[in-house]
């Protein structure tokens, strides 16, 4: 009486065929791994770049600013706040009209606001301060404005 087995040869192609799925899937794995690991990569790549080319703050006609994107991505102005120039402490944060405000790259865009917050954030004309922009990414940048009458 024989006991009731596969055939070696079965055996051998059922090894192989699991061999090749199994070997499939880790292909699969690792290059979903790796193109989601190169695309976080070449998003690190392109950083967000801007500049400030020309800044006002005034009692009579408000905050105007131009900010231009230097970089290679769109940006997006979340915030634009009013610090001590002394103690970088933040004095107010300025509404502006349309935030969020997206600049596309190489274009520049005029930041202002002429509504009468210079008197209910308590500056004075004469005053240094610190005007800081933030994009939605958190890059941030400061420049300093004497404000004027």
């Amino acid at each position: 009486m024989q006991k009731g087995g596969i055939e070696p040869i079965v055996a051998a192609i059922l090894l192989i065929v699991i061999t090749v799925v199994a070997a499939v899937l880790l292909y699969m794995w690792f290059s979903g791994y790796l193109t989601a690991t190169t695309g976080k990569v070449s998003s690190m790549a392109s950083p967000e770049e801007f500049q400030v080319v020309a800044v006002s703050l005034s009692k009579s006609s408000g905050l105007s600013a131009y900010v231009q994107n230097t970089g290679s991505t769109t940006i997006t102005i979340t915030g634009v706040y009013i610090l001590n120039a002394t103690t970088n402490s933040l004095i107010c944060s300025v509404p502006i009209g349309s935030t969020p405000i997206p600049i596309s790259p190489g274009s520049t865009v005029d930041v202002t606001n002429s509504s009468d917050f210079f008197s209910g954030c308590g500056l004075s004309v004469g005053q240094n301060y610190l005007i800081k922009f933030v994009t939605a990414e958190g890059t941030q940048y400061a420049v300093s404005v004497v404000a004027s009458s």
